[in-house]
């Protein structure tokens, strides 16, 4: 039969596992948030200047419409949004199923963590009234 130390052990090893699982969640919610916020404000900037290009370049050189038709087809070379980009998604959609992943990983080690404990109190308290009834002379 297993000690209370023995079911200790696996308490403060799952207590650990799920400790880390909330470090590694973290580290992915701020990967998805740079990609959601940071990169949203770079696509922005990158767009709004290659708007202004495009303005320069049509108030430069007028009355050529080839020139003209070409710089307005600069238009459609703007960056896509995260969503909009099939690279950029596909790498969200992956970060939130690795945070769904770690997430269910960690629930797990919540779980067992409990459970352990449960398992350590209960051990614990055997072992204490063992020890009582034979410190007590109860025991042979």
């Amino acid at each position: 039969m297993a000690s209370s130390s023995y079911y200790y052990n696996l308490y403060k090893k799952n207590k650990n596992k799920a400790e880390d699982y909330e470090d590694n969640l973290k580290d992915l919610g701020k990967i998805l948030d740079n990609l959601h916020y940071d990169l949203f404000d770079e696509i922005l900037d990158v767009n709004d200047r290659l708007d202004r290009l495009i303005d320069d370049l049509t108030k430069g050189v007028r009355h050529n419409s080839r020139f003209a038709s070409s710089a307005n087809s600069l238009a459609n070379e703007k960056e896509k949004s995260v969503g909009a980009d099939r690279d950029l998604s596909t790498t969200q959609d992956e970060l939130e199923d690795e945070i769904a992943r770690v997430r269910h990983l960690k629930s797990e080690a919540i779980s067992d963590k409990d459970y352990y404990y449960r398992k350590y109190k209960e051990k614990k308290a055997e072992e204490k009234a063992a020890l009582a009834k034979k410190l007590l002379g109860g025991g042979e």
